[in-house]
């Protein structure tokens, strides 16, 4: 079960990686839109809470939530920005890498290594570096975007591997309570971030009423994934929980080939194959 509600936690978080960047797309900035989709998460939330009745755990463990939505806005600002503009193949290493990085801190909090364990770690590393890269020959220009892709994955990947085991940490005490401080968190840091680095007044800021839809899907798909996510950390270890969910830029990827033809290169195409490879070897080692 732990393995399936992972496998639906990566669709989710992979179609509203998509949808996102699609958002920051239409002239909204990247942080209203990932304000306005995790506060609509929250009040998504809010029935299921009043329906089940119960008050938060008194650990303080459960703040591990709130360190969550703050990696989650730091991540969802760089891949939605990535996103919008086209380049769909940057959430491969990022899911990868990230996930590499919380299945060590598993590994360092005592789950079992095994020589599949270890390729799959060495195939996510090796692939998200490969995938990430593009041709260096070409324009200054052409590697300032090379250099500015790479420390954008990198960033985003130190983000989710925070997201990941802190998440999981918070999803093993009540996955409910869990989401929805997440989602506050990422709500209240982002929106702090737009209202610190604002240039217009912040009625400008505010987003078309034609665009509330697409926040709304994105805001939906992104609550079943982490509400799944969570639900699996209550019984599955994060190093099995963490790779398997990491399977997220199948559907982003997918997405974009579908809906919109994005293609990568094949060194690229090499690297997110190999990525996704290690990801999907991580899960199968630690199941």
């Amino acid at each position: 079960m732990a393995i399936l509600l992972a496998l639906v936690a990566a669709v989710g978080w992979g179609a509203s990686d998509y949808f996102g960047g699609d958002a920051s797309r239409r002239d909204v900035p990247v942080f209203v839109v990932v304000a306005i989709a995790e506060l609509l998460g929250v009040l998504l939330l809010i029935p299921l809470l009043i329906a089940r009745g119960a008050p938060p755990p008194d650990d303080p463990r459960l703040l591990w939530a709130a360190v969550s939505g703050a990696a989650v806005t730091v991540e969802l600002s760089l891949i939605y920005r990535a996103l919008g503009r086209g380049q769909a193949f940057i959430t491969a290493p990022t899911g990868a890498l990230g996930a590499a990085g919380a299945v060590a801190v598993g590994l360092i909090g005592g789950d079992p290594i095994s020589l599949a364990l270890s390729i799959g770690l060495l195939c996510a590393l090796l692939g998200g570096g490969i995938s990430a890269w593009s041709s260096p020959a070409g324009s200054g220009r052409e590697r300032a975007d090379l250099w500015e892709t790479t420390v954008t994955c990198l960033a985003a990947a130190a983000a989710v591997g925070a997201a990941l085991t802190s998440l999981h940490a918070a999803g093993r005490l009540d996955p409910l309570w869990a989401t929805v401080i997440e989602h506050a968190s990422t709500a209240l840091s982002a929106g702090l971030f737009v209202v610190l680095g604002r240039r217009r007044a912040l009625r400008d800021l505010v987003p078309e009423r034609s665009h509330m839809p697409m926040l709304a899907v994105v805001a939906a798909v992104g609550v079943g994934g982490d509400l799944a996510y969570t639900s699996a950390s209550r019984t599955g270890a994060l190093s099995i929980v963490s790779a398997i969910a990491s399977l997220y830029p199948v559907t982003t990827i997918g997405l974009g080939r579908l809906l919109q033809g994005h293609r990568p290169d094949r060194i690229q195409f090499v690297g997110i194959v190999l990525a996704l490879g290690g990801a999907a070897l991580l899960g199968a080692a630690t199941g």
